[in-house]
């Protein structure tokens, strides 16, 4: 039905206003309530659990198998996977932030100033020390609406990725990310964005309003956002009003 709404909603405006700068009505931001996670290994616990009681077994990017146990099976995928028999032997599920934390965590002082101290007594920067010293860090890291299920496969993780797990797609390989997920990059990246006001530069923000409007909201978002709000206690508001982008001019 939101998709149906949806789509009546850019039929009337035009494809062409669904991306005007003309935007019609300022967001609430009351609407937005706030997570009630602060523990990054809580939201990986929940999710997990919430995977599996949905039996919605399968990683993000490349829709790879995982069980019970944590195991994830290249060879078992969505995608048709043409990696070598060597890569495709079981891996460990890993759960990764779809906004990088070097995005949402780069400008804080915990993130670039040496605020924490080492054992060997030097000061420290970057994620771990956040996770130590920052609540809106902590807050930011354990929200369930930007967490992941993806191959754990930290050998190959390349800080310069703009989407969290893109090194899967190295048992997947094809167009990445793929078409049918993009839109829930983009509402994710939406959600962290206006939840704990982050910029987003100008190429990556326009980028991602086309991936949402080539790719509504569909059933398993729906699903996983009721899910997450049972935990956590708030929505992402922009799967239940895909519209309501337009009322962002700038993320």
């Amino acid at each position: 039905m939101r998709y149906l709404v949806f789509l009546l909603i850019i039929l009337i405006n035009g494809i062409g206003g669904f991306f005007s700068t003309g935007y019609s009505q300022e967001l609430d931001r009351s609407k937005f309530k706030k997570s009630s996670l602060v523990s990054r290994e809580i939201a990986e616990k929940q999710l997990n659990r919430v995977y599996q009681l949905v039996g919605k077994l399968q990683t993000f990017h490349c829709g790879c198998n995982f069980d019970k146990i944590k195991q994830v099976f290249p060879n078992i995928c969505a995608s048709d996977s043409k990696v070598t028999l060597e890569n495709k032997t079981s891996r460990t599920l890993g759960w990764v932030s779809m906004m990088p934390v070097h995005i949402f965590g780069g400008s804080l002082r915990c993130w670039t100033k040496n605020l924490c101290a080492r054992s060997d007594g030097r000061k420290a920067k970057g994620a771990r020390c956040c996770s130590e010293v920052s609540p809106k860090f902590k807050k930011m890291e354990s929200d369930m609406h930007n967490i992941f299920p993806a191959i754990n496969d930290l050998a190959s993780i390349d800080k310069n990725f703009d989407f969290g797990g893109m090194w899967e797609y190295q048992f997947c390989p094809g167009e990445s990310p793929s078409l049918n997920i993009r839109g829930d990059i983009a509402r994710a990246y939406f959600y962290m964005s206006y939840q704990y006001k982050i910029s987003l530069n100008e190429a990556l923000e326009d980028s991602m309003r086309k991936w949402h409007f080539n790719d509504p909201p569909d059933n398993w978002e729906e699903i996983r956002n009721d899910r997450v709000e049972d935990i956590q206690g708030n929505r992402n508001l922009f799967i239940d009003h895909p519209e309501w982008i337009e009322r962002v001019a700038d993320f």
